[in-house]
This record gives C-alpha cells, sequence and structure tokens, in this order.
C-alpha cells in the first residue's frame, strides 16, 4: 500500500503543474529596476518563486490531501518545520498509520462483514479488537500464528458461502412450486406477468428493454426503471439466464425471471453480487431493433 508523503510530493507536484500550465507574469515586489536582460538577485528570486507556487499548493493541498485554511497552521508548521530526519520519519510513521486506521475503518471492514457475514454494515468485525490484533501482529506479540487465523477467516468465509448457497438453491426450490412459475431444463424459472403478441427476439437479435434485477432478500442491484432510460443489447450479450428468457418473450411481454446462479454470475458473483445468487428479474420486452 502506498502512501502520499504530505509535503514533498505536494510541493514537487505544484511545481511542476504551475510552471507548465500558468502563463508567466510580472514578478511582483521586487525593488524597482528592469528584470528583462538581467540577472535577478537569488532572495528576490526565490521569494517570487515560492509566492509564484503557492496558488497552485493551494488547490493541490485541499483537493489531494484534505487540507483547508483551518489546517493551514498546522500545515505551514510542518512546511517549516526543522526537525531531524529521524524526527521525520517517526512523525511520517504516524501519519501513516492513521490513513490506514480511516482506511480501515472506511473501506477494509464494511468489505470484510460483506464477505464473512453479507453485509457490509454488520458490527460482527470489531474495529477496536481487529486494531488490538494489528497491533500484537506487528509486535509478534499475538496470541496465535498467521496460519491459524487464516484458517479462522477462511473456515467464515466458506461457512458464508456455503449458506449463501443453501439458500439460494431452497429460494429456486421454493419458487418453482408457486402456480404459474415454469422451470426449463436448464433451470431457469419464468412467470408471465403480460404476454405480448409481438415477435420473438432470436439468439442474434437486439432488444429493447426495461428492466430490474434484485437478490432474493430483495436487494435491488440494478434497474433501467431508476434511469429512466430504456436499455438496448444483443440477446448474446448478456448472462445465459437472459439469453434464453428473453427469446421466450414476444414483443409487449413483461415477465419475471428468476435465474440461478449457473446461469447467472456463478459461484464468485461480482462486486454487487454476491456468490452463489439467483438473480430475480423484472424484464419488459419493448421492441427488437432491425
Amino acid at each position: 500500500m502506498k502512501l502520499q508523503s504530505l509535503l514533498i510530493i505536494g510541493l514537487a507536484a505544484s511545481v511542476c503543474v504551475g510552471s507548465q500550465a500558468r502563463a508567466r507574469k510580472k514578478i511582483k515586489n521586487v525593488p524597482s529596476m528592469e528584470i528583462k536582460g538581467q540577472s535577478v538577485d537569488a532572495k528576490t528570486f526565490s521569494y517570487a518563486m515560492g509566492v509564484y507556487q503557492a496558488e497552485g499548493l493551494r488547490g493541490f493541498i485541499q483537493q489531494r490531501e484534505g487540507i483547508d485554511s483551518t489546517l493551514y497552521p498546522m500545515f505551514l508548521q510542518g512546511l517549516n518545520s526543522t526537525m531531524s530526519e529521524n524526527e521525520r520519519k517517526e512523525l511520517y510513521a504516524m501519519v501513516s498509520g492513521m490513513r490506514i486506521s480511516e482506511q480501515l475503518e472506511q473501506q477494509m471492514i464494511p468489505a470484510f462483514n460483506k464477505q464473512a457475514v453479507g453485509k457490509a454494515d454488520s458490527t460482527y468485525c470489531d474495529v477496536a479488537i481487529m486494531k488490538q490484533a494489528i497491533t500484537e501482529g506487528l509486535l509478534r506479540r499475538a496470541a496465535f500464528s498467521g496460519d491459524s487465523a487464516q484458517r479462522v477467516v477462511d473456515a467464515q468465509f466458506e461457512y458464508q458461502t456455503q449458506m449463501l448457497k443453501n439458500l439460494n438453491q431452497q429460494y429456486l426450490v421454493d419458487n418453482g412450486k408457486r402456480k404459474g412459475v415454469i422451470t426449463t431444463p436448464s433451470g431457469l424459472q419464468y412467470e408471465v406477468l403480460t404476454k405480448g403478441t409481438g415477435a420473438l427476439p432470436t439468439d442474434s437479435s437486439e432488444v429493447e428493454v426495461h428492466y430490474e434485477g434484485k437478490l432474493i432478500d430483495g436487494t435491488k442491484f440494478d434497474s433501467s426503471y431508476d434511469r429512466g432510460k430504456t436499455a438496448t443489447f444483443g440477446v448474446q450479450k448478456v448472462i445465459k439466464g437472459w439469453t434464453e428468457g428473453l427469446q421466450l418473450m414476444p414483443v409487449g411481454s413483461t415477465y419475471m425471471l428468476y435465474i440461478p446462479y449457473q446461469l447467472a454470475y456463478g459461484e464468485r458473483g461480482n462486486r454487487n453480487i454476491p456468490p452463489f445468487s439467483t438473480l430475480v428479474f423484472k424484464v419488459e420486452l419493448v421492441s427488437i431493433k432491425k
């Protein structure tokens, strides 16, 4: 994990950007003299360069470092610091720890919770306990080895994965018993909400649809209705469950498609779809594009 330097990178970047992107301006606050064709004394040049870079640096530290004017006193204290190299390393180490702590709480813990128990907002993974374990692990004082820790973590991940698989399989078993739900040989289930009278798409068709996709717990992960715009794509350019389901729908139809993971995103899922997920789609076939 590469962390940015608070000062060195900021200064270097602002110098490069400022020097190349901004037009040259007449240097202010220089003793009355004709600059053109003469050498500027070192002190005046140094001061002018600092003023010239201040504007670019202001934007850089605000946008890249999150430092607004209320924090300028602390920033300037660091800028004008005469700390030794060792003191700078100590301060940098502390800032690195703070940044990793922020990343841990805002990004990593939600990701761990989602994989371990299925919900990113869960309190299953305790931040304080995890920080204590990181501390003891770095200091080689942990209660058990890294290999043992990995086995514990893997056991929970595997348990959650198996539970998801069982829940999704049972959903399809129960759903397939409902009146009006038809199961095809591939395992796809569909239900006719409105039967259209138009043509049937083929595997080479391009279709226009409205749709809404949910997980079996009701979590919505995609919707063209929410975007207020239909979607157009080739019948062969989507997941297998859609490819099969679309070819069962005359234009003007609205179907519910219940797609097992084998015909969707498989055992791994993706960023928004957990492993082994059955996908529940409401699909409205608007037209077949010529």
